[in-house]
């Protein structure tokens, strides 16, 4: 039962102080939770998952460019090409390679994997207000 006053107080004082938690901190929660939960196995999956995002926590920018950056960014807020190369005021087709070169040295196949890859790595452009 401590733990999971702990989870609760936790979130308690997260949600008062409008913050966001940390890795660490949803590594101790997922953690706690393991005590309180029948499903252990997908507490042990999600804690296995939250290790490998820690680990390679910004590999990912290390190949990219400022602007393939800012692409994926785009991508994570679910933009399409059109409405990317409108904003950036580009053509669609120098976003499409972008896209393309983008995917190459994350190695990923297949355009879903950028919006999968930009979603987990929690990757979004700011609203345009601050652009």
């Amino acid at each position: 039962m401590i733990a999971h006053k702990e989870i609760i107080k936790t979130i308690n004082t997260l949600k008062k102080n409008e913050s966001k938690l940390s890795k660490e901190g949803v590594l101790k929660v997922l953690d706690a939770a393991k005590s309180i939960t029948q499903h252990k196995e997908t507490v042990d999956a999600l804690i296995h998952f939250f290790l490998i995002l820690k680990t390679n926590e910004t590999d990912y920018e290390k190949p990219l460019t400022k602007r393939e950056l800012q692409i994926l960014k785009f991508i994570g807020n679910g933009e399409s090409s059109n409405s990317i190369a409108n904003k950036l005021n580009l053509s669609i087709s120098t976003i499409e390679t972008h896209r393309k070169n983008i995917r190459k040295k994350l190695k990923l196949s297949g355009n879903g994997k950028l919006l999968e890859f930009a979603i987990i790595h929690n990757l979004k452009q700011p609203s345009s207000k601050n652009l």
